[in-house]
């Protein structure tokens, strides 16, 4: 996809896909049937519009804000939305595009105090 902005042509934008058809509404106005925190959902959105912008994978890890943390011993990442929440994505490379796989949100439960 080439893309022109103030005369510099963009040709490597994320696509975002949705491994659950269902996380898809978190975009939409319908986010509420999510039944997922307000904050959450509002964080979900930035993130994924800041992934759309990202040109590769090697900006989007140098992007600390994002806390990104790869999972062990997976090709899956935690992108996370909050201290509890965090949103499970992998990237794939097609022909020199980039693709951003959310597999799922997930709550992060912390052990005992």
């Amino acid at each position: 996809m080439l893309t022109l902005t103030q005369n510099h042509y963009i040709t490597h934008l994320m696509d975002i896909d949705f491994k659950d058809s269902r996380l898809a509404i978190i975009e939409t106005e319908a986010a509420a049937d999510t039944r997922l925190p307000v904050a959450v959902i509002q964080s979900a959105r930035h993130r994924l519009c800041i992934l759309r912008a990202a040109p590769d994978i090697e900006t989007v890890k140098a992007w600390r804000s994002l806390r990104l943390q790869p999972c062990p011993e997976t090709t899956e990442y935690l992108l996370m939305l909050s201290s509890r929440w965090a949103m499970v994505v992998t990237f794939i490379e097609k022909n020199s595009a980039m693709t951003v796989i959310v597999k799922k949100l997930e709550e992060r439960l912390r052990g005992a105090a």
